[in-house]
Formats: structure tokens, sequence, C-alpha cells
């Protein structure tokens, strides 16, 4: 293995977690704080970080997010005497609640495939998602060995580091896993963005310094549906070179380079 590819491993809990830590230490742990945390002790940013430099490619969460909140302004009664601007910030307050709700199923499902492939049993996590977790066991059946779950990857070589959800033999073949839980389009397929692949192309190259096979595993939050996306070598190694370009641009946006020590 490239000795700049080092990979971090904390002990699997049965609770989903996520890249809410924005930058990470060498050693794979947690950097809390902002960019001028991070400066002080040459922390590296997580994929998702980086990736936000490229722009909002989401437009499909972005437009979901749109209609939720002319949803709200169509649903909610205006007070009386109230102004335009108060009845605004009531819609939008009333429009988090479903992203917000959103969010925490996405985070409970994700607890569910977590435990699932650690061997353990769900227990009442699984009341009202009785659905989802049994497509997740029929989805778990072709993982024939676990090589890293919910761990850490750190490139040293490309200055970035990020949690993957897992990397698996799945029918034969090592591949690398993303969950994602997202409503299906009208035609019952999974919707994938293009930040899908460059993520999983960053934890790819983090993880062996070479392409593995990518899978998009996404699950419908109300009907507990399961599809998938696969990425061949070719196009994980195509997807790296255009996240190697967004790593120069955040480097350069935030006049900060992580591989050169801390700052």
């Amino acid at each position: 293995m490239d000795p700049q590819l080092v990979t971090y491993m904390p002990p699997i809990i049965a609770t989903a977690k996520t890249e809410s830590s924005h930058y990470y230490m060498a050693t794979g742990e947690s950097c809390h704080g902002d960019l001028r945390s991070a400066r002080k002790v040459g922390a590296y940013p997580s994929v998702t970080t980086i990736l936000a430099a490229a722009g909002p490619s989401k437009t499909g969460l972005m437009n979901w997010k749109e209609e939720q909140a002319i949803a709200a302004a169509l649903s909610l009664p205006r007070n009386d005497g109230e102004s335009l601007a108060d009845f605004a910030k009531r819609v939008v307050l009333d429009s988090r609640k479903e992203v917000e709700a959103a969010a925490a199923r996405g985070t409970h499902i994700h607890s569910l495939a977590e435990i699932l492939i650690n061997g353990e049993e769900p227990g009442e996590l699984v009341n009202g998602y009785e659905t989802h977790f049994e497509s997740l066991k029929g989805w778990h059946k072709w993982v024939t060995k676990v090589h890293a779950s919910e761990s850490v990857l750190v490139h040293e070589g490309e200055g970035y580091a990020g949690r993957v959800d897992l990397i698996c033999d799945y029918g034969g073949d090592i591949e690398v896993v993303d969950f994602k839980t997202r409503k299906f389009k009208k035609d019952g397929k999974p919707a994938g963005y293009e930040t899908d692949l460059l993520q999983l192309s960053a934890y790819s190259y983090a993880y062996e310094g070479d392409p593995l096979p990518c899978r998009n595993v996404m699950i419908d939050p109300i009907t507990g549906a399961i599809g998938e996306i696969l990425y061949t070598q070719e196009q994980v190694e195509q997807a790296f070179e255009a996240f190697k370009a967004i790593c120069k641009v955040w480097r350069w946006l935030k006049k900060y380079d992580p591989r050169a020590g801390a700052k």
C-alpha cells in the first residue's frame, strides 16, 4: 500500500456517523473547529468539504428544498396583521421541519445498515422501519467480507480525508459502498448526483491508491425500496482525476495546503 495513504479504523458503534467534523488529523481523528483550527494543526479537509468547492451540483436536492418551501407557503395560513416578512420567516421555519425530518430518517436508516453490517440486532430501532430493514437484509446477503465500515480514510498525497460507509467483498469483488437515503424518481429509479461518484472515487483512492468498483446503495425513505448505481473502475479513475482538480481549486480558494504541514 502507498505510504502516503493512511487508514484509520475506529471502533464501530451502532450509530451512523457523518462527516459533521469537516477536518481530520493524519491519524483519522476528528479535528473540531473551522478552517482556522485546521490550519493550526495541519488537519485535512473532508471529502464533502472539498466537494463544496465544486459549487451547488445537487440540483435535485436543491429543487426538493425549494418545493418544501413552496408547499409550506401554500399550506400555512397567514395570521391577521402579520407582515409579509414575518410570514416569510414562518414559511422558512416550517419548510425546515421536513428537511430536518428527512435528515433524521436518513441517519436512522443509515444506522440500521451499520447494525446489519456489524452483525448486531436492531432492537427497537427497527420499529417503523421494518420494510427498510428487510430490504437491507436482502441486499446484505451479497456481502461476503467486510474490509472497512464507518472508517476514516486519509489520503496524505492529495490532502483530504473522509469517512467511508463500507468497503467489502460484494458478489466476489471488492467494492467501495456508500449508502444514500433518497426518494426515487417517478420512474421508480434511484436518483444519482455527479458528486456521488466523486465522493466514492476519493474513498477508493484513499483506501488502496487505485480505482475500485464502487456502488451507491439508494434506500427510498418512504417505501424502503433499494436501488443501486454501479460504477466501473474506469469511471472511478476518471472521476478521481476530476476530484483532484477540485482539491486543487479548494486549496487555492482557501489559501491552505494541508500537505505542506501545519500553518
